[in-house]
């Protein structure tokens, strides 16, 4: 018996003893004093046995709100208005597509399976995320960032060419979410919180990837920039992805309004993060915006995937310190547009995305922090430098627990005349695949990854990687 009730019956019982063992005739008044607190004793008491009788939901299982028991309008199965068949269904090996923001809160789990409840409140709580380790076998020198493929950390000079092995856990992941009925449950506040181990090139050091809120598709903090597609990643047990996949998390503030079930559009004003070059002629820059980064989006979504276009705006360049050469205290106007999606069906289906602009480096998977953003000409004029790049992949199923996905992406940055020859210009990204995953909670599998990074003065680097990767998923639960 539950250790409140026992303490219950014995006061009940040590206040019973007195009423009637008493020689003396009590009050009136006292009567109904003590039989105020029998009341109240008897109130608490059957809470307590309601409470302790009510069957708790095994793991795995919907939570169903009683209204009358708290203030939640949290059901077995939540709506999935705005999300497609392939979106909700769709298996990656990153789930990153789990926690991106959707369009009124809803989940790509509708009966919010792994969900436990906050004792007293509404508020529902989950904890998530993955654990992975990989085993990594480099033919050649496969740059810098211990853990992951990066491109622009490729050798920039001739040197020996160096097989290397290692074995890394950094991409292991771990989430929280929760929701919290506002408005008598008609609404809810969903906050996101996710990071992971690779904020450092070579150490297991924990690095935010995304914390934020939403309130009737209202967003503030950070996540998944609204330039970019995480729906589109390729299912590549490599953690990056194609260098030119748009892949940037940053602080936002965004609204999305859905037009009907399949159409939305919204706009997202987000941080600038202006990549000048480290040095120039003239000094090393500072850069700086005279806005923030503007983005304007649209999504098309059915049953057999979706489609999503977004466009931007900022304004990029800076001011040199300590001179007062022309030009060099400026601002230029950075652009671009992106097209992204993924069709087909749960067994087989494409993803894709197409990039190209000016000014807009930093957003790319691969080229953040490289300086790419702004340039000077010959002239020594200021420019947003010109980018573009392609990438897709193709997912299929062998059998319900097997799968492979073959990909390729391309990157180019055709970077002024005033920026040095060790800089980032073409780069190829290709890779296959084979994975087996009996069940939500884990997957294990080898990929072969091929690379290759061209500079601006001729320079070409080859790094071919062979990996093989065990993943272990937290409360995760079959995809239905």
């Amino acid at each position: 018996m539950d250790n409140r009730i026992i303490r219950s019956v014995a006061v009940l019982a040590g206040l019973s003893v007195p009423l009637f063992a008493q020689q003396a005739s009590p009050s009136l008044s006292d009567l109904k004093g003590k039989l105020q607190q029998l009341e109240q004793m008897m109130k608490e008491l059957q809470r307590q046995i309601a409470e302790a009788e009510t069957p708790q939901s095994p793991p795995g299982t919907a939570l169903v709100t009683p209204p009358s028991k708290a203030p939640s309008a949290v059901t077995a199965q939540l709506p999935t208005d705005y999300i497609g068949d392939l979106t909700r269904l769709r298996t990656v090996a990153s789930e990153n597509n789990e926690g991106v923001a959707r369009i009124n809160n809803e989940d790509i789990d509708p009966a919010l399976r792994g969900f436990f409840r906050l004792p007293g409140t509404g508020t529902l709580m989950k904890f998530g995320g993955f654990v992975k380790t990989d085993l990594l076998i480099d033919a050649n020198q496969a740059g810098t960032y211990y853990g992951a493929y990066v491109p622009s950390s490729f050798p920039s000079s001739p040197q020996p060419h160096t097989p290397n092995a290692s074995v890394s856990m950094r991409p292991t992941r771990f989430t929280m979410e929760m929701r919290q009925p506002v408005n008598g449950g008609v609404d809810s506040v969903k906050g996101y919180f996710e990071f992971d181990f690779l904020s450092n090139y070579d150490r297991n050091s924990i690095r935010l990837r995304q914390f934020y809120a939403q309130y009737k598709n209202f967003l503030g903090g950070q996540t998944w920039s609204a330039f970019g597609d995480p729906d589109a990643f390729p299912d590549t047990l490599e953690f990056e992805g194609p260098p030119g996949m748009m892949a940037t998390r940053q602080p936002a503030l965004r609204y999305t309004q859905p037009l009907n079930k399949e159409n939305s559009v919204g706009i997202s004003v987000e941080k600038t993060g202006v990549d000048t070059p480290f040095s120039t002629q003239f000094g090393a820059p500072v850069g700086s915006s005279l806005w923030p980064d503007l983005i304007g989006f649209y999504r098309y979504e059915n049953p057999h995937g979706h489609l999503y276009f977004a466009g931007i705006s900022r304004s990029v360049g800076g001011v040199i310190p300590n001179t007062t050469m022309p030009d060099l205290k400026n601002h230029v106007l950075g652009y671009g547009g992106s097209l992204s999606g993924v069709w087909g069906g749960e067994k087989n289906n494409v993803v894709f995305q197409f990039i190209i602009g000016r000014g807009i480096s930093n957003y790319y998977n691969d080229n953040f922090g490289l300086g790419t953003d702004v340039g000077f000409s010959a002239h020594g004029k200021l420019v947003a430098t010109p980018t573009g790049s392609g990438q897709g992949g193709y997912q299929h199923f062998w059998t319900k627990y097997v799968r492979s996905t073959f990909s390729y992406g391309y990157l180019q940055v055709n970077s002024p005349a005033g920026d040095p020859g060790t800089t980032y210009h073409v780069s190829h990204y290709a890779t296959g695949n084979f994975i087996v995953q009996p069940s939500p909670s884990y997957l294990f599998g080898a990929e072969y990854v091929y690379g290759s990074l061209e500079r601006k003065d001729g320079f070409k680097w080859v790094a071919p990687r062979i990996q093989a990767s065990v993943t272990y998923y937290l409360n995760t639960y079959p995809k239905e």
